[in-house]
Order: structure tokens, then sequence, then C-alpha cells
């Protein structure tokens, strides 16, 4: 099994659907920009959850272009296309995510400026920390 944890985008609204075995799941593409100047490119990931994952998902309102942490196995899949050339997926069967929102958007209605802001997360009390 190999597992990934990565950050991407969501190239679609997410959908719960409910499989004939009445098990809750969701399924979405997930954009990975990886590399710098020229040699920038996307990766796409189709990301499976299912139950409580895919509930938790559904919940928080994932909209195309939500930034999201994922962790997962992966999976490379071969397929056919209709043209009947052959293809490979990466799947991700997730078993954690995160919603990303570390950026804040000030916006200045005198010069109209937008700024981001990056969030720090501290922990106050570390007897709270599961360790």
């Amino acid at each position: 099994m190999i597992q990934i944890s990565t950050l991407g985008r969501v190239t679609a609204d997410v959908e719960l659907r409910e499989s004939a075995k009445k098990v809750p799941y969701l399924s979405f593409d997930l954009a990975v920009t990886e590399g710098y100047g020229e040699s920038k490119h996307t990766i796409y990931f189709q990301c499976l959850a299912f139950n409580q994952t895919a509930q938790r998902i559904a919940s928080a309102n994932i909209k195309k272009g939500s930034q999201i942490f994922i962790s997962g196995s992966l999976d490379i899949v071969d397929f056919e296309r209709r043209d009947g050339s052959k293809g490979k997926i990466n799947k991700v069967n997730l078993y954690d995510w995160q919603y990303v929102n570390s950026i804040k958007k000030l916006e200045n209605t005198e010069k109209n400026d937008t700024t981001p802001i990056y969030e720090e997360h501290m922990c106050d009390d570390y007897e709270d920390l599961p360790l």
C-alpha cells in the first residue's frame, strides 16, 4: 500500500451519494500543482471517501476551488478510453482530510487593496495535546 498526503484544490462541487448497499460515499478530483517556472505542472487525483469521512466532507460544504489537505492510500489504476486507448489514473482512498483556510484577505475600502494575511495556529495548553 502506498500512503499519500498532499494539498490541492477540488475541481468540482462534491455531492454525497449512497451506494446500493446504503453506504454514503463521494468521489471528486483533486488538482495538485507541482514544480516551479517551466517545470510547473498539475497532477490530478481521483479521491474516494466513504462513510463518516464522506459525510464530514459533504457537511463541510467543500466546493470547486476549495483547498484541502488529504491523506489516503494511492493506487495507480489502468483504464481504457472510449477510443480504445489505454491510460492510468491516480486513485486515492481517503482516510483523513482537512479543510485549508490559512489565508485571509483584508479589504481596504479606501485603497481597494487586498493583502494576504497568514493565520498562525498555536497551542496554548500543552496538556491538551494527545501525546
